[in-house]
């Protein structure tokens, strides 16, 4: 059989778990003779490399460390940089500090994952030994360490250890890490042999809804083959708080478990966090809990290696206690938390108050620190591990509390996801992602999400609508007096508890007025509402565990996709961070300030207009796939969440010029956490862009980011994007003109509420048609479905661990494994969070009509019909060109309607014909910002 038929077994393969028992090698030395020349020959380098970019020799003196250092360099291929640890103590939170400290100083030298990490511990202190499982631990895209022991008594454990105050420890057995292990050799005075670990069996908190229960949902998800319980309660506030608590506690003995429960400050005047322990504490596990500072420059190490945190996990392990952090909030909180957690050895859950930390943040086993230096973020998410929490619960009406800031931002995260996807389950997008293992379990239409849009739009103005913002301000004003009574109210009199009490009662009501706000829309408004976060949950969630599931679960091969958009996001998000907290110590006016944020997925959707910009540059985005690339951020920018207009207006507050805001941003660019996967330059890093349309990303001459979906990326061409965004050149909307998409500016041409679901339905169409095309091309030719030959050699050539080895069609499809646990006709992954009846079961936002060669749909409900389709567009000029003048289309009627587009109905995809395709490759003309010709593999 040949390589494509294999890729079609691998991606309708049904595998099970995927974790795979660490092993790890002791080498016999002597310690008075050995070299740097000799542990770095015996050390695995890292997967798709021969060699090590730097030596980082980490130490905390002693005769070998100091030998070490005097030796004369023979081998200079390769820099030696030597870094002392601390003292630390048996403080748990000086070791905590110390860690971080020597591994953001390797990170400004610019050690990535081609590094190796040569720890070299001392014969008087083997305890130290612990802390080189640490350093390889949080460097989270990867990086090798070396372990030289000079214990000539036992041998060092490379699975599980500690630091000397027993607080941080880690434990590669448990699999909630996924089988990770941080230590690739060990050398040392003992006989030479191996160790294997032994992973222990995967225990969430698991919870089945009963059939029939409407307000208990669970989203289907599974990391490594692992089931992640991803439960959505869309009943009512405090009875989800009291299900979660009855959940946690039914997990563990009384008296055995001792929660820490950790939000920010906004999370915490809200009072969600302090509701969630109560809960606890009535039912008899007495915790804590942590506040920290809210937003990105505050996720950094130092805000939550605290003293007061780490003593209470000590007094918990003291106790014989099981500590578990629950992380209540958005995704900076749920990120952090979660490092402290793995560092710790606690159990984890995380509690999403915001679309985006549920369906993007928490479907990620990474959790991450960002580098940040003098309030400025270098580099985000550049320290953190894999570290999966036991249970996610998401009560829905904690969204209502969210900014539109923080809406946007889901949007921003799917306009990514469904341009990199698009629809992974029609014959094309099998033929794209033929090569992801399992992928047929998740595999489905992205693009469902852009039939929402009036949903979306729904939200963001009852968001925005005055008495709602009046009411939340209410509810924050009350929050801010009840946290500054809270401490009084701990150690005071009983007219101090009594008088905060009352507070909180108070903050209670105003609450429950607040939702009530909600249920008084109008039916077609909270319908269009639920539909868009229902099926924006479920897309998003599925589209991870598409990758993660089996294919990826450590993020460092095919799942890397997930990162598109995020070289300039990030770095642009890091900047801005900064500029804001700057503006707000110097008394720019709040409006000003206020208008600017930008949160993380608003960056990365401004960032996926810049990436379609790179493309059209290169001539590998154009016609109709360009249009439809840069109409999914268009349609979405009806508010302005994506343009740069504001951030501009911030700039010029603070003096900002063009240039300044160019430099500091590019040299963001340069601490990306990819820079290490594959060679570039320091004039360019790796990105990755999407070709032809969407659905399809460019390929790579390079295997290591082949393999990957990277390419390289010249910095002047991402200095172009950048000064174009500067000009405001992309803030625009989409708007539909004589049936064709059309892109104006904002400013001079806004859109009505109400209008966007016809605009929606003809860049769905456009992408249909572009995907339809492809398959019937390729069934022309006779191909079978699968990715090109050379790019199956290209992952061979790589030499990469991670991705599952190539097998027959007939090996592949005699695989044990479970089945699916969830299909497109399950009715439960499409209900309403917010309707409690949870009546319709349609598949909201689709078209009515079956496609070719799909069965037909089974019966919907009736759902008000979307306005008929256009005719498809014609070949779309650049954003510049389509900024042209014409009157916005009326729709201030429709905007009173909010009726969801379609009469929907799941639609059962099945591949009638097989195909393969090649995904078109750019090599080093990327690079000069030349076009790429390199014509699709034979």
């Amino acid at each position: 059989l040949d390589s494509s038929n294999t890729h079609m077994a691998r991606f309708d393969a049904a595998p099970g778990p995927q974790l795979k028992p660490a092993k790890v090698r002791y080498h016999q030395v002597d310690g008075n003779s050995l070299t740097i020349g000799h542990v770095v020959s015996k050390t695995p380098p890292p997967p798709g490399s021969t060699s090590f970019h730097s030596v980082e020799v980490v130490h905390a003196g002693g005769p070998v460390a100091e030998r070490l250092r005097r030796a004369p360099r023979i081998d200079a291929t390769y820099p030696v940089r030597f870094h002392e640890l601390p003292e630390t103590g048996c403080s748990p939170a000086r070791e905590f500090a110390a860690i971080f400290e020597v591994l953001e100083g390797m990170m400004l030298a610019k050690a990535n994952r081609q590094s190796l990490v040569l720890w070299v511990g001392r014969p008087d202190k083997p305890e130290l030994d612990g802390f080189a499982g640490f350093l390889g631990m949080l460097p989270f895209r990867g990086i090798s360490v070396a372990l030289v022991s000079a214990d000539a008594v036992r041998y060092p454990d490379p699975f599980s250890y500690r630091t000397p105050s027993g607080v941080l420890e880690h434990d590669a057995n448990d699999p909630a890490r996924m089988g990770k292990c941080c230590v690739s050799a060990m050398f040392g005075p003992l006989p030479a042999r191996s160790f294997t670990a032994r992973l222990r069996e995967w225990a969430p908190i698991d919870v089945q809804p009963p059939a029939g229960c409407t307000e208990l949902l669970r989203l289907p998800f599974k990391i490594a083959g692992l089931p992640l319980p991803m439960i959505t309660y869309a009943g009512e506030y405090e009875k989800g708080v009291a299900a979660l608590a009855e959940r946690i506690s039914a997990a563990y003995p009384a008296g055995a478990l001792c929660p820490i429960v950790s939000c920010g400050e906004v999370v915490d005047r809200l009072g969600y966090g302090l509701d969630v322990l109560a809960a606890l504490r009535e039912r008899g596990h007495a915790g804590h809990y942590f506040t920290h500072k809210s937003g990105e420059t505050s996720k950094r190490w130092a805000e939550y290696g605290k003293p007061e945190l780490l003593g209470w996990v000590a007094q918990a392990k003291a106790a014989g206690q099981t500590p578990l952090f629950i992380a209540v909030g958005g995704g900076c909180n749920g990120n952090a938390t979660g490092v402290v957690a793995a560092m710790t050895g606690a159990a984890f859950v995380e509690v999403p108050t915001t679309p985006l930390h549920y369906n993007d943040a928490t479907t990620s086993a990474k959790k991450a620190f960002s580098l940040v230096l003098d309030g400025k973020i270098r580099a985000k998410n550049l320290l953190g591990t894999f570290y999966l929490p036991r249970l996610v619960w998401c009560i829905n009406e904690t969204f209502l509390t969210s900014s539109t800031a923080s809406v946007h931002s889901t949007v921003g995260e799917c306009t990514k996801t469904m341009n990199m996807l698009a629809d992974p389950s029609s014959a094309a997008g099998r033929a794209d992602y033929a090569n992801i293992l399992g992928a047929n379990e998740f595999a489905s239409d992205t693009t469902r999400i852009l039939s929402c849009i009036d949903g979306f739009e729904a939200l963001v103005h009852f968001i925005e609508d005055a008495p709602t913002r009046e009411a939340k301000a209410a509810v924050l004003r009350l929050g801010e007096a009840i946290a500054e009574a809270r401490a009084a109210a701990q150690c005071g009199t009983e007219t101090a508890r009594a008088a905060y009490a009352s507070l909180c009662e108070g903050r209670r009501q105003l609450l429950q007025r607040f939702r009530a706000r909600f249920y008084e829309l109008p039916t077609a408004a909270r319908v269009a509402i639920d539909a868009f976060l229902t099926v924006s949950n479920k897309e998003i969630v599925g589209a991870k565990a598409m990758f993660l599931a089996y294919e990826d679960p450590f993020e460092k091969y095919r799942a890397l996709l997930f990162e598109y958009a995020h070289t300039l996001g990030h770095a642009v998000e890091a900047w801005l961070a900064g500029a804001i907290d700057t503006a707000r110590a110097s008394g720019v006016g709040a409006d000003i300030v206020e208008a600017a944020v930008r949160n993380h997925g608003q960056c990365v959707g401004m960032a996926v207009v810049w990436a379609g910009a790179i493309a059209a540059e290169l001539g590998a985005l154009e016609g109709d796939g360009y249009v439809c690339h840069q109409g999914m951020v268009y349609l979405f920018n009806s508010f302005g969440g994506f343009s740069f207009g504001p951030v501009r207006a911030l700039c010029d507050a603070l003096g900002v010029s063009k240039p300044d805001f160019l430099r500091e941003v590019l040299a963001g660019v340069r601490l990306d956490n990819k820079r290490g996967y594959c060679e570039c330059g320091d004039d360019a890093s790796v990105d990755q862009l999407v070709t032809h349309r969407p659905g399809r990303m460019l390929g790579s001459e390079d295997p290591n980011a082949e393999v990957r979906y990277m390419v390289v990326v010249s910095e002047e061409l991402q200095r172009r994007a950048l000064e174009r965004a500067f000009e405001l050149e992309f803030d625009l909307v989409a708007h539909l003109d004589g049936g064709e998409i059309a892109f104006k500016p904002l400013a001079s041409h806004p859109r009505p509420l109400g209008v966007g679901a016809p605009i929606a339905a003809q860049v769905r169409k456009l992408i249909r048609a572009s995907c339809d095309a492809d398959a019937a091309a390729a069934a022309a030719e006779g191909v079978v479905c699968g990715p090109a030959s050379d790019e199956a050699a290209g992952d061979e050539a790589a030499g990469e661990a991670a991705p599952a080895p190539r097998r027959s069609a007939s090996e592949t499809m005699s695989l044990e494994g479970t089945p699916p646990s969830w299909s497109e006709d399950d009715e439960s992954a499409s209900l309403s969070p917010f309707s409690r009846a949870a009546t319709f079961e349609a598949e909201l936002c689709e078209t009515s009509e079956a496609r070719p060669g799909h069965a037909p749909p089974p019966p919907a409900a009736a759902l008000k019909p979307a306005s008929p389709a256009s005719k498809p567009a014609a070949a779309a000029k650049r954003d510049h060109d389509l900024a042209n003048g014409g009157a916005a289309p009326s729709g201030e009627e429709a905007a009173k309607q909010l009726a969801i587009p379609g009469e929907g109905s799941f639609e059962i995809r099945h591949s009638g014909r097989s195909m393969r395709a090649a995904r078109p490759r750019v090599g080093s003309a990327v690079a000069s910002g030349e076009a790429s010709a390199h014509p699709p593999a034979a």
